[in-house]
């Protein structure tokens, strides 16, 4: 039940929407996991997934109001693929990766709010049945490497380490009603640690998070009022930091 904001469209509460189904969830998946080499790993996955009555949480279309609230549609598919491996060069350099397929869409969503440069015109709900799900990228993949060597500090024994981890995600809506305007481009970041790992319990590392400094957006979403504007949160620029660990 929607008992903090109900939808409404012409200051009037709309009744058949006040009551929020249960979900029905149906997946299945299929995948394999390898070692092809004493120094390697190789895992593959297929999946599918279907949700009837899917809950989704949407802005009210109504101008001027401030308000959200639980969504069904009817029925959402979701499917893909996932490959993740690695490998051990020698004894210094280690290689891992990843790459995921995903592919969402609303089967049936016929009762969605209008995106936001609808908002205001001669309707305030609309079938969106066909398009894509939110927060959704087609595609995904990380790429991580590490190179150590054997040596001593503050009289430890231990492992000095340099390693980088890169990850990219293609474009994806950012609005549960897909808009022209509410798309977040594709990114790729980029992190990195340089330190020392001793035997048992010490380990000093300085890293940091986004290392290219890159300007990205987390999520962008309709704002306050429904006006036709929108705001966004800012992913992190460029931090870094020192990290030292003992455990005992």
């Amino acid at each position: 039940m929607n008992l903090g904001g109900l939808p409404t469209q012409n200051g009037e509460v709309m009744k058949d929407l006040a009551l929020v189904k249960p979900e029905f969830v149906s997946h299945a998946e299929l995948g394999f996991k390898s070692a092809p080499t004493k120094k390697s790993f190789l895992n593959v996955t297929v999946h599918a997934t279907e949700i009837k009555d899917y809950q989704t949480l949407v802005q009210t279309p109504e101008i001027g109001v401030n308000r959200g609230y639980l969504s069904n549609a009817e029925l959402v598919r979701v499917i893909g693929a996932e490959l993740d491996g690695g490998i051990r060069i020698g004894s210094s350099f280690t290689l891992s990766g990843s790459f995921a397929y995903t592919d969402g869409k609303y089967i049936k969503f016929t009762n969605a709010p209008v995106p936001i440069e609808e908002v205001g015109g001669t309707q305030s709900f609309k079938d969106i049945s066909g398009s894509v799900l939110p927060g959704i990228s087609k595609y995904a993949g990380s790429l991580n490497g590490e190179y150590s060597h054997k040596g001593k500090l503050l009289g430890r024994s231990g492992r000095f380490f340099l390693a980088a981890d890169g990850f990219y995600r293609s474009s994806f809506s950012s609005s549960p009603s897909a808009s022209a305007y509410i798309n977040i481009d594709a990114y790729a970041l980029v992190n990195s640690r340089i330190g020392f790992r001793a035997n048992e319990g010490l380990t000093i590392s300085l890293w940091s998070r986004n290392l290219l400094n890159n300007n990205y957006f987390e999520q962008l979403l309709v704002a306050a009022g429904s006006a036709g504007h929108y705001a966004a949160v800012l992913g992190d620029p460029r931090t870094y930091g020192i990290t030292i660990r003992q455990s005992f």
